[in-house]
């Protein structure tokens, strides 16, 4: 074993959805689990989160060099909102693995976010994530499903009532992975130039 591994933190950079909207989430869900029975994890209410870019286990060194990374990028970007809607999954409804909520308005000033964020990490050595498509994770799936039957009960969700916020900060967040689920903790809270 890799004594040098077990010391590394696995992170990700994320925008973190406030109380309110966590909840909103809670009854789509409670509405999807009626009608997908079988081999599906849901995501917890209180884990929401809109990744910008994972990580994976990083070096505790390198976690204040990725922080002031994220500080030159907020320093670029003013606040902004965003309306969550639309449930779809990847890579598709007829072969879901993931079950998704999306970004509705807002969802291409995100995309750049996460570009920027790509673009503001390769300098410290980490991969270019060029496919990324705004989203809260509802739901992975573990067995074959087809979600297609479903198509009209899933437009219910293309406006979800209350479902704005803004957003003025990204965070570097640590994932502990425990039996029970993740954990997730803010490792550091960058506000974006006003």
């Amino acid at each position: 074993m890799d004594p040098t591994k077990d010391a590394r933190i696995r992170c990700f950079v994320a925008v973190e959805i406030p109380g309110p909207i966590q909840a909103l989430l809670k009854p789509v869900q409670t509405h999807l689990r009626s009608q997908i029975h079988k081999g599906t994890s849901w995501t917890k209410p209180g884990k929401f989160h809109l990744t910008l870019k994972f990580l994976g286990d990083v070096h505790p060194e390198a976690i204040n060099d990725v922080s002031e990374a994220l500080e030159r990028v907020t320093d670029a970007h003013p606040p902004f909102s965003i309306d969550f809607g639309g449930i779809g999954a990847f890579p598709n409804l007829a072969r879901p693995r993931v079950i998704w909520m999306g970004v509705k308005q807002g969802a291409s000033t995100v995309s750049r976010l996460a570009k920027a964020v790509n673009h503001e990490l390769t300098h410290l050595g980490f991969s270019m994530d060029n496919r990324f498509h705004p989203h809260l994770t509802l739901a992975r799936l573990r067995a074959p499903t087809n979600l297609e039957p479903l198509k009209n009960i899933l437009r219910k969700y293309d406006t979800i009532v209350g479902g704005s916020m803004h957003v003025n900060e990204i965070a570097l967040m640590q994932s502990q992975l425990h039996r029970n689920g993740a954990i997730y903790t803010p490792l550091s809270v960058r506000h974006f130039s006003a």
